[in-house]
C-alpha cells in the first residue's frame, strides 16, 4: 500500500513539471520571456528543498509519551514524502540539462545556416554607440540574444541610461535638499543635547551663543522691527522720533524748543532725502521746518528742493512741500512752483500731486504763476517757454488769433482725461474748462458738454465751476438738461447753500423749459428742506428769486448780468414769463404754509423778514390764513418799556419793520382789487385798549401812522374812536413817534 500511495504521488507531482520544462515554445514568442524564469523557478525550487531535505533528520526526537504505532505512520509518511521531493528535483535537473543540450544545437545550426559575416557580426556583437539591426528581427537571432547574457545587459543599459540621465540642476537641487536636511537633523540634535545638558562636540557649553530664530519662525511684530534695523538710518531714526515726541507737544516753551529743533536738526542733517519718504521720519522732518530757525528750513530745503515733484507724488512727503510752501519764504515758494511747471498735466492727474499742485495754485501763487501753470493745457510750446506778461488766455486770443484753433483742440485733448469725479474737484481744473467754453466753438462745446453733463455736479462749488455748469445748462440740449437735473439729485439743498452752487439753481429756473421735471426733481426736495434753505442767506436768494426774478431788492446787478448771458440761448422755446409763471404755482402754496407754521421765528427774525414779505406779496393764492398768523401775534397784551428778551412784535427791531411792510402792501392790493387786506385782519384780531398801548411808544405810533396811510376808511375810524380819548396825552409826548400820529388824528 505504501509503495502505490508513492507510485501515485510520484505520477502526480511528475507531469506538473515536466509539463513546464518539456512544452513548446508558441510561435512568434520570444524564448527571453519564457527561459529566464524557469532556470530561476529550477534553483529556487532545488536549494529550499535539499535544505528541507534535513530539517526532518533534526527533528527526530525521541517521544516516549506516544505509542509506537502511531510514530510509525508518521515517521514513514515523511520518509515517502521526502523521496518524492528528491525525485522531482533529479528530473528537474534533468530537464535543465535536456533544454540546455537542445538549445546548443539550435546555436549550432543557426550558425552554420547564416554566413560567415553573420557569424563573424554574432561574435564580435555591436559596437558602442551602434544601431539596432534587421537582422535581429529573425527569430532565431531573438532567441541567441535571449540567451546571450551580454546582448541581454546592453538592451537593460540602453533603456536604463535614458532614465538615469537628469540634468546637472536637478541633481544639484536633490543634494542641496539633503544637505538641508542634515542641517535638520543635526541642529535638532544640538538642542535636543542643549534641553538633556549635553556638550556640544568641539566646543565649550559656557562660550556657545544661542542660535538665532529664523523670521518665518518670529512673530509679525519681531519680523517688522528686524526689517527696519536692517535698513539705514534706522537708529538716526529712532533718537529723530524721540525727539520729535517731545519737540512737537503744545506745552513745551519756547527755549526748550530751540534746544530740541537744534539736536533734531544734527540728526537730520545729511539724511533728510532718505528719511523725508518714510512714512514716521517724513512728519519729524515737517515738524523740523514748522518750529525750526530759518536756517535749519533754508538748509534742509537746499537738500530737498531737486527732489519736489517726487516728494509732491509721495504719500508721506507730499505734506513736506505743503509745509515749505506755508512756511517757506518767498524765494522758496517760488521754486517750488517753478519745479511745476512743465508737471501740471501729470501731476493733476496724479492722486497725491493733484492736492499739492491745487494747494499752491488756489493759496500761494500769484496772477503770473497761475497763468504759468494753466498755460500748460494750451500747447507744448506754453509749456516750453512762459511769458510773464500774458496772464490769459484771452490776452494770447488778441495777440496770436492764428493760434486759436490750435490752442483749443489741444485744450480738449487735454480736458477730456480730467472728467473724473476726484480730479474734477480742484478749482485749476475749473479755470481751464471755463476758458474753454469761453472760446469754443459750438461744435467744440456741445461734444464736451456730452462728455461733461453728468458730472458737473462735482465742480459747482467754486467760481469757474459754476460758470461751466451754467454754460451747460444754457447751451446744451433738452437731454443735457435732464442729465444735468437729474445728477443734482439729494444735493438741491446743499447746492442751494453754496456761494457759487445756487447760481446754477437760478440759471435752470430761467432756461429749463420742463418745469414738471424742475418741480419734481427740484422744488420738491428744496421744500422739504425748507427751514435750512430759508435760514441760510444763500438759501434764501434761490427762494426769493422764485417768488420775484432779478429784482433788484434781491439780486444784485452783477449776478443779473452773468444771468442774461444764458437769455440768447438756442434751446429754450417757452417765453420766460410763462416758464416764470408755472414755477411760482407749483411753490406758493407749501411757501404759504410755511409762514402759517412758523409765524413767530419769521416774524421776529432780521434774516428771514425779506422771505416773509415776499412770500405775502408775490405769492399766488389765498393769504388770509398767513396775514392771520401774523396778526395773532401782534394782538398779544402790549406793556411798553418791557425790556425782558422776548420782545413784542410792535417794539422788535425785526418786528415793527414786518409790521411796516405788511401794512403797506395793502396799498397794492387795494389796486389790485384784492379783498384780503392785512390792516383789516389786523383790526379785527386786536381787541379795545391795544392801540392806546401801542401809542405809549415811539415804533408803535408809527405803526398806527402806517395803517392811517393805507387810506382804508374803516381802518381809519377806528383808529380815530379808539385815540380821541387820548389826544391830551399824547401832546405830552416827547418822542417824534407821537407828535406825527396827534397831527394825523387833528387832520381825520
Amino acid at each position: 500500500m505504501e509503495s502505490s500511495k508513492k507510485s501515485k504521488k510520484i505520477g502526480q507531482a511528475t507531469p506538473k513539471k515536466m509539463n513546464i520544462s518539456q512544452r513548446a515554445e508558441p510561435e512568434g514568442n520570444s524564448v527571453k520571456k519564457k527561459n529566464i524564469p524557469k532556470i530561476a523557478s529550477n534553483n529556487k525550487v532545488s536549494t529550499p528543498k535539499m535544505k528541507k531535505s534535513k530539517t526532518p533528520m533534526k527533528s527526530k526526537s525521541p517521544k516516549s509519551t506516544l505509542d509506537s504505532s502511531f510514530d510509525e505512520t508518521n515517521m514513514s509518511k515523511k520518509k515517502s514524502k521526502q523521496n518524492n521531493k528528491t525525485k522531482t528535483s533529479e528530473k528537474s535537473k534533468s530537464n535543465k540539462s535536456e533544454v540546455s543540450k537542445s538549445s546548443t544545437k539550435r546555436k549550432i545550426e543557426t550558425n552554420e545556416s547564416n554566413g560567415w559575416e553573420q557569424a563573424i557580426e554574432k561574435a564580435r556583437g555591436q559596437p558602442d554607440g551602434g544601431t539596432f539591426s534587421a537582422v535581429n528581427v529573425k527569430s532565431d537571432d531573438a532567441e541567441e540574444s535571449t540567451w546571450s547574457p551580454e546582448k541581454k545587459k546592453v538592451k537593460k543599459s540602453s533603456v536604463e541610461e535614458k532614465k538615469e540621465k537628469k540634468p546637472f540642476k536637478v541633481a544639484l537641487k536633490h543634494a542641496a535638499k539633503k544637505f538641508k536636511k542634515t542641517g535638520k537633523e543635526e541642529s535638532s540634535k544640538a538642542g535636543s543635547g542643549k534641553e538633556k545638558g549635553v556638550k556640544r562636540k568641539g566646543g565649550n557649553a559656557d562660550t556657545s551663543e544661542e542660535k538665532k530664530p529664523k523670521l518665518e519662525e518670529m512673530k509679525k511684530k519681531d519680523r517688522k522691527l528686524v526689517r527696519r534695523q536692517q535698513k539705514d538710518n534706522f537708529e538716526v531714526s529712532q533718537k529723530a522720533k524721540k525727539i520729535w515726541e517731545q519737540l512737537r507737544r503744545h506745552n513745551t516753551t519756547s527755549e526748550k524748543r530751540a534746544e530740541l529743533s537744534g539736536e533734531l536738526f544734527k540728526l537730520v542733517k545729511g539724511s533728510a532725502n532718505q528719511m523725508i519718504f518714510a512714512h514716521d521720519t517724513a512728519r519729524v522732518v515737517q515738524c523740523l521746518m514748522k518750529y525750526g530757525s530759518v536756517e535749519h528750513r533754508n538748509f534742509v530745503f537746499e537738500e530737498l528742493k531737486d527732489d519736489v515733484v517726487a516728494m509732491s507724488k509721495s504719500k508721506y512727503s507730499k505734506f513736506f512741500v505743503k509745509k515749505m510752501l506755508k512756511h517757506g519764504t518767498k524765494a522758496q515758494r517760488n521754486h517750488i512752483l517753478k519745479c511745476f511747471y512743465g508737471h501740471v498735466k501729470k501731476l493733476i492727474r496724479h492722486a497725491e500731486a493733484a492736492e499739492v499742485v491745487e494747494y499752491g495754485y488756489n493759496d500761494w501763487a500769484n496772477a503770473p504763476q497761475r497763468a504759468a501753470l494753466v498755460e500748460e493745457f494750451y500747447g507744448p510750446s506754453f509749456a516750453l517757454f512762459k511769458t510773464p506778461e500774458i496772464k490769459t488766455l484771452e490776452q494770447i486770443m488778441t495777440s496770436e488769433p492764428t493760434k486759436r484753433e490750435t490752442i483749443l483742440s489741444n485744450m480738449r485733448d487735454a480736458l477730456s482725461p480730467l472728467i473724473d469725479k476726484n480730479i474734477l474737484a480742484h478749482s485749476l481744473v475749473h479755470r481751464i474748462f471755463s476758458e474753454f467754453f469761453t472760446y469754443a466753438n459750438p461744435k467744440m462745446r456741445t461734444e464736451m458738454i456730452e462728455n461733461l453733463r453728468e458730472s458737473v455736479v462735482h465742480m459747482l462749488h467754486t467760481r469757474d465751476g459754476a460758470r461751466v455748469t451754467m454754460q451747460c445748462i444754457w447751451h446744451g440740449t433738452a437731454k443735457d438738461r435732464k442729465v444735468i437735473i437729474k445728477s443734482f439729485k439729494t444735493h438741491i439743498e446743499k447746492i442751494a447753500k453754496e456761494e457759487y452752487g445756487h447760481l446754477t439753481l437760478l440759471a435752470i429756473f430761467d432756461v429749463v423749459d420742463d418745469t414738471k421735471l424742475v418741480s419734481k426733481a427740484i422744488l420738491e426736495e428744496l421744500i422739504k428742506s425748507l427751514n435750512e434753505v430759508a435760514a441760510d442767506a444763500y438759501g434764501r436768494k434761490v427762494l426769493l428769486y422764485l417768488l420775484s426774478p432779478r429784482h433788484p431788492q434781491h439780486c444784485h446787478s452783477d449776478i443779473v448780468k452773468v444771468l442774461q448771458q444764458g437769455d440768447s440761448n438756442a434751446s429754450s422755446k417757452k417765453d420766460a414769463t410763462v416758464r416764470r409763471s408755472e414755477l411760482l404755482d407749483s411753490v406758493s402754496k407749501p411757501l404759504l404754509q410755511y409762514i402759517v407754521d412758523n409765524a413767530r421765528s419769521l416774524v421776529l427774525n432780521n434774516s428771514t423778514l425779506v422771505i416773509l414779505s415776499a412770500i405775502l406779496t408775490h405769492a399766488k393764492g389765498d393769504h388770509s390764513s398767513a396775514l392771520e398768523a401774523v396778526a395773532k401775534i401782534a394782538a398779544e397784551p402790549f406793556k411798553a418799556g418791557n425790556l425782558d428778551e422776548n420782545f413784542h412784535i410792535i417794539e422788535h427791531p425785526a418786528g415793527h419793520l414786518t409790521m411796516k411792510r405788511l401794512i403797506l402792501n395793502d396799498k397794492e392790493r387795494i389796486k389790485e382789487d384784492n379783498n384780503v387786506l392785512f390792516s383789516t385782519i389786523l383790526m379785527e384780531q386786536i381787541g379795545e385798549g391795544t392801540l392806546k398801548s401801542w401809542s405809549t411808544c415811539n415804533r408803535g405810533c408809527f405803526t398806527i401812522i402806517s395803517l392811517l396811510d393805507v387810506g382804508n376808511k374803516d381802518v381809519n375810524e377806528r383808529i380815530r374812536l379808539d385815540l380821541t380819548a387820548i389826544r391830551q396825552s399824547l401832546t405830552k409826548l416827547d418822542f417824534k413817534g407821537g407828535q406825527i400820529l396827534l397831527k394825523k388824528l387833528q387832520d381825520l
